[in-house]
């Protein structure tokens, strides 16, 4: 396209100049062809947003596939033969890729699981400076929710938390409340199961879970029912050898600690750890029910 330079003297001369053909053809050429380019990039957009399919129901984690059979015959008619394109996509999970969407949870899956998981994740497992300690940050989801994950007790005692902190702060999300009362049943006997099969030696994970029974009971359960698992806490942390023996690099003995004194400071109990520290030799940081009810 040869251009040609428009001479104005004037600026009320550009205005005349505007109406005239040759410019008028011109601005329509550039406007039509940004139009197409922004479309272009629309469609474009649109194919990659369908690769990956947003689903907002927690239940379409499952992979999808995708079948599509085209017809390859020489003369081009339909029916004679075909290959089958078979493809697979994974929407985006919950959070940014907090949730597995292989859904490979030591339990069995339900709907509310991945849900649960994530707002536990976000909610509960916050940066908690007394339990991590100076230097680290976000021990709970780094190094105590991998343990959560390779144990089904520990696991259903978490998703109670998460289930009952969620309903608190949720009053509309009926359908967690509806669960509520069979999750916590089910997590109990989950716990009892499981000890009764490690009769001969308790691992880091079911001290975890009868500790955060306990945490659930001194939080949204009675002080009574707190009372029998703390008992339970207290029995199983002597057969490991005392608070010292507990894992995860002292975190476990520091989450032990923490529960008995919030839970104390808020019911005025009793101490079932009297004199015990988050480290040895150091002094017990005060309490913190803030980060106790919202974050345990």
């Amino acid at each position: 396209m040869d251009f040609v330079f428009i001479n104005v003297k004037v600026p009320q001369d550009a205005l005349q100049l505007a109406k005239e053909p040759e410019i008028r053809s011109h601005l329509a050429r550039r406007q039509w062809r940004r139009h197409a380019e922004n479309r272009s990039a629309t469609i474009a957009k649109r194919k990659r947003e369908e690769a990956v399919p947003i689903c907002g129901d927690l239940d379409c984690v499952t992979l999808q596939k995708r079948v599509n059979v085209q017809s390859t015959v020489s003369d081009g008619g339909p029916g004679a033969g075909g290959t089958t394109i078979m493809s697979f996509s994974i929407p985006p999970p919950l959070g940014g890729l907090r949730v597995d969407p292989f859904r490979s949870y030591p339990i069995a899956w339900r709907p509310f699981v991945p849900r649960l998981v994530d707002h536990y994740l976000v909610s509960m497992a916050v940066d908690i400076p007394e339990l991590d300690q100076p230097g680290n940050r976000g021990l709970l989801r780094t190094s105590w929710f991998p343990l959560v994950m390779t144990e089904p007790a520990l696991f259903l005692v978490i998703m109670l938390l998460a289930a009952s902190h969620h309903a608190s702060v949720n009053p509309q999300s009926l359908e967690i409340k509806l669960n509520l009362l069979s999750l916590r049943c089910e997590a109990v006997r989950a716990v009892n199961k499981a000890l009764g099969e490690h009769q001969g030696g308790l691992n880091d994970a079911l001290v975890g879970a009868i500790a955060k029974m306990a945490s659930y009971e001194a939080m949204f359960g009675s002080m009574d029912d707190f009372g029998v698992h703390m008992q339970g806490l207290l029995r199983a942390v002597d057969l490991r050898g005392g608070l010292p023996s507990l894992g995860l690099n002292g975190l476990l003995r520091r989450m032990v600690v923490w529960i008995d004194r919030n839970a104390a400071f808020l019911h005025g109990s009793m101490l079932y750890f009297p004199g015990a520290t988050f480290v040895p030799g150091q002094p017990l940081p005060d309490p913190n029910p803030g980060h106790f009810l919202g974050a345990s």
